[in-house]
């Protein structure tokens, strides 16, 4: 393929003395010259064939000189490269050229061998340029048709599964029927994750994958994600182990990414393992990189597979009587999710004895104010089933999606409403009234949906011990269940039940009453966050929200606090001690019926009781013992920060 070059010179005598010098190129076609004796007649020559590969440029030209014309090219030929030749071979010539997007200078007179390999060097550049470019909108469009096709799959998979669902929560279906179904259903599904996966390979291949970070507890997420595969564990009668030599410990990661690379190993892991075996995963986080290691005593990978296993579609046995089905996505995917991350994904195997596959991934450590405000709030271990911790602050948990407790001892259902309401909430799933008692009890959600006929605690019990107990009596409740006969209703709603649905129940419909539910709880933090952010320094003490029967729990608090109102050392774990909880459940509480942690709302009282002992003649340095300071600097600067003044000019302005 030739090289198309554009010579750009008023000195009429180089048009021929280049082409007899490259004579040879010429012929042989490899090099294609066509000339312009000025900047204007380049620009004619550019619009008429903008497939122009090298230009060599003069500086010195009657009309546009070639430091202008230089600035004009990327928008003309952006994929080409020009360089410079000239006579003015001084360095301030050569610097403007160079930072005007020069690719090269030759000065004159010109070595011709040189400028051969400057041309020659400056095309292969141009060459890969246009290759990446290429490559880049090839990678575009497949990526363009794989999340066009996929969305034309998801339709009719929409419409395959959304029925079948509602068949499903049908318990008139003989057994056979429900089996027919479940197979329908779980292959659709993995249909469905199929077509995913290549929607994500082809992201990867044009870039459009980001990278994006969240706070989590590295430990506690692998081993979420270790979890959710043991029913599939259980179900091949496998041993599924997990380790950890590291204490959890809060970073940053894509924690999106890493479960996507740690269920296709373990999903490939469990698959090539016999029943009786085991699948073994272990963690540890050192500095900024985490170690994952899955282990199986699977059938394990002959040595000369192992090069390509990683790569796309490959299929380490492709007999049509192959034992294993597959389709060569899942580990590919993977390692490239790895490599995108900075990290690196290996494998060792043995045919017959097993197969260990070694992750390193980054981690980054939280920033240094987030650091000193985790140490400040004493936080617990998130539970298995969380992703990441919760966070206490009021600002945090204004950005926090609201968390959802479902109760349903049907494992189908159970995975079909926490599938659907996965995208508006944290979720999180109990199979007994025993468990999601504990779990309520822990965790605190926002609402607990239940069925009403399980074992151990039914629903109606559930609701009675939520309601009734002043950790978790701000939880709302919706029972759904198959029971809808009015004394059923009545007993639910008499119970405490915020709503009461039956089954089979409309997916919309459960939506729409979360949402309302929700609302309500966020309209009442709002009403108190107002209270606790809008201290007046004129109302002091009044500012205080009076005891009513929604703010009883807020009130008891405040009890709590004035008893101990000039003890220094009454913190947060203290008021915690004082109501019965543990600190993480009492932040967990305060930040969603309020809006504030506990060690802000101890603050923010102190605050306002200062105003009251101010305004009744009390010395700023007596006050801020009063109040439960130790240091009256340090009283003056957080009176200051909250009102805007220090005591004594708030004292003065009262005198006034």
């Amino acid at each position: 393929m030739s090289t198309k070059i554009l010579v750009i010179d008023d000195e009429l005598p180089l048009q021929p003395l280049m082409q007899q010098r490259f004579r040879h190129k010429i012929r042989a076609g490899e090099y294609l010259f066509r000339f312009a004796a000025s900047g204007r007649q380049a620009l004619d020559a550019i619009r008429e064939d903008a497939d122009i590969d090298v230009l060599l440029l003069d500086i010195n030209m009657p009309d546009i000189s070639g430091l202008v014309l230089l600035t004009q090219l990327p928008d003309l030929l952006p994929l080409s490269r020009a360089v410079i030749v000239s006579a003015y071979g001084d360095l301030n010539n050569i610097r403007v050229a160079m930072n005007r997007g020069a690719f090269d200078f030759v000065t004159k007179p010109i070595d011709f061998q040189d400028l051969e390999v400057t041309i020659d060097k400056t095309a292969r550049h141009v060459s890969q340029l246009r290759e990446s470019v290429h490559a880049r909108a090839v990678a575009e469009l497949k990526a363009r048709f794989f999340d066009n096709i996929t969305h034309e799959f998801r339709t009719p998979l929409s419409l395959i599964l959304a029925p079948v669902d509602t068949l499903l929560q049908n318990p008139q279906h003989d057994d056979r029927t429900r089996h027919s179904l479940l197979t329908i259903r779980r292959n659709g599904r993995q249909l469905l994750h199929l077509i995913n996966q290549l929607l994500d390979l082809a992201k990867l291949e044009a870039g459009s994958l980001p990278i994006i970070e969240s706070r989590g507890d590295v430990v506690m997420f692998v081993e979420q994600v270790v979890d959710s595969f043991r029913v599939i564990a259980e179900q091949k009668k496998l041993a599924l182990l997990f380790s950890a030599d590291t204490a959890g410990n809060e970073a940053l990661f894509d924690g999106d990414k890493w479960e996507k690379i740690l269920k296709n190993l373990l999903s490939n892991a469990i698959k090539f393992t016999s029943a009786g075996g085991r699948v073994s995963v272990s963690c540890q986080v050192q500095e900024e990189r985490a170690t994952l290691t899955i282990s199986d005593t699977g059938i394990g990978i002959p040595a000369e597979h192992l090069p390509h296993i990683f790569d796309r579609f490959y299929q380490v046995d492709t007999s049509l009587t192959r034992s294993y089905e597959g389709s060569g996505i899942g580990l590919a995917l993977a390692n490239e999710l790895t490599r995108q991350l900075g990290g690196l994904l290996s494998v060792e195997s043995t045919p017959a004895v097993g197969t260990t596959f070694t992750v390193e991934l980054p981690v980054r450590p939280l920033p240094e104010e987030e650091r000193v405000e985790e140490q400040q709030r004493v936080s617990a271990d998130a539970e298995p089933w969380l992703f990441t911790r919760e966070q206490a602050e009021a600002d945090e948990a204004d950005a926090a999606k609201p968390m959802i407790l479902l109760v349903e001892d049907n494992a189908e259902l159970l995975a079909f409403i926490a599938e659907s309401l996965a995208g508006q909430y944290r979720v999180l799933t109990a199979t007994n009234g025993r468990d999601a008692l504990d779990i309520a009890q822990r965790e605190l959600p926002d609402v607990v949906i239940s069925d009403v006929m399980m074992p151990q605690l039914d629903g109606f019990q559930l609701t009675r011990h939520l309601k009734n107990n002043p950790t978790t009596d701000h939880i709302c409740v919706v029972l759904l269940t198959a029971r809808s006969a009015a004394t059923s209703r009545r007993e639910g709603l008499a119970e405490g039940a915020d709503e009461y649905l039956t089954k089979p129940f409309d997916l919309d419909e459960l939506r729409l009453r979360l949402r309302n539910l929700i609302s309500r709880q966020q309209k009442l933090r709002e009403y108190f966050e107002r209270q606790f952010g809008s201290l007046d320094p004129t109302n002091g003490a009044a500012e205080i929200p009076p005891a009513t029967a929604q703010n009883a729990f807020i009130a008891k608090l405040n009890q709590s606090i004035e008893a101990h109102l000039d003890d220094s050392t009454f913190r947060a774990e203290s008021m915690a001690d004082e109501v019965a909880m543990s600190i993480r459940t009492l932040t967990r509480k305060l930040t969603m019926l309020a809006g504030i942690s506990p060690a802000r709302l101890i603050r923010t009282y102190r605050l306002r009781r200062a105003i009251d002992l101010l305004r009744q003649g009390h010395p700023v340095s007596e006050t801020a013992y009063m109040v439960g300071f130790e240091n009256p600097s340090y009283f003056t600067r957080a009176f200051k920060e909250v009102y805007q003044q220090t005591p004594t000019e708030y004292l003065s302005a009262v005198g006034e």
